[in-house]
């Protein structure tokens, strides 16, 4: 009995949190975000700009995380994807500059917990795509080149990051900015991501280098 007592309550106590959810994210509505139906919003989240934000049908924002939505592009995420908890999102626009950076996301496409987008150059993510926990996507460089100079001098330059549909990048990989990722292609966890992978691609290590394809595919 205290089984099925316990299972009852935490059964009630999921159904009060994703009303709440609901609630928090019909508040996101009236600050401007664009977002379809049965949009959430986790405990403690914050939405900077949420004029900048789009989002479809049955979305979900995790706890605690942080999304800076501030570009011209904004962030857009499409239906049936979700964002577990700890997000930290920036798009790297100020309101005297803000013509870079941009996140989209398609269809049926989750990030872990405890991820970093750092998106000023722009990070666009397909759709059916797994990114694990503490992955980090940085479409962002620190010009450093000259010696003579204090780096946070020289500006930053942007190229930008693209994940094709239907890749699965694993927990702790980190992807840097001019890197695209082909369709269908797999990133071991812990990998560093320096240069672009392709179709089907696996790719593992520190610098990530190309083990193989998926299945048929390396035919």
């Amino acid at each position: 009995m205290p089984l099925l007592s316990s299972a009852f309550l935490t059964r009630q106590e999921m159904r009060v949190e994703r009303k709440l959810e609901l609630m928090r994210g019909h508040i996101a509505r009236l600050r401007g975000a664009r977002v379809g139906q049965r949009f959430g919003i986790g405990r403690g989240m914050r939405l900077l700009y949420a004029f900048c934000f789009t989002a479809g049908d049955d979305v979900t924002l995790g706890d605690y995380s942080y999304l800076h939505c501030l570009s011209q592009r904004g962030v857009r995420i499409g239906s049936h994807s979700s964002i577990d908890r700890n997000l930290w999102l920036h798009c790297g626009g100020t309101p005297a500059d803000h013509a870079h950076g941009y996140v989209e996301i398609g269809d049926d496409s989750y990030i872990g917990c405890n991820a970093v987008l750092g998106a000023g150059g722009g990070i666009c993510i397909g759709s059916h795509v797994r990114i694990g926990q503490c992955v980090n996507i940085h479409a962002e460089n620190h010009r450093f080149s000259d010696a003579t100079r204090l780096i946070s001098e020289q500006g930053v330059s942007y190229e930008g990051v693209v994940i094709d549909d239907d890749v699965w990048i694993g927990s702790k990989a980190t992807i840097l900015d001019g890197v695209t990722i082909g369709r269908g292609a797999v990133v071991g966890a812990g990998a560093v991501v320096t240069k672009s992978v392709p179709p089907y691609g696996i790719v593992v290590g520190v610098p990530a280098r190309v083990i193989g394809l998926r299945g048929a595919k390396a035919a």
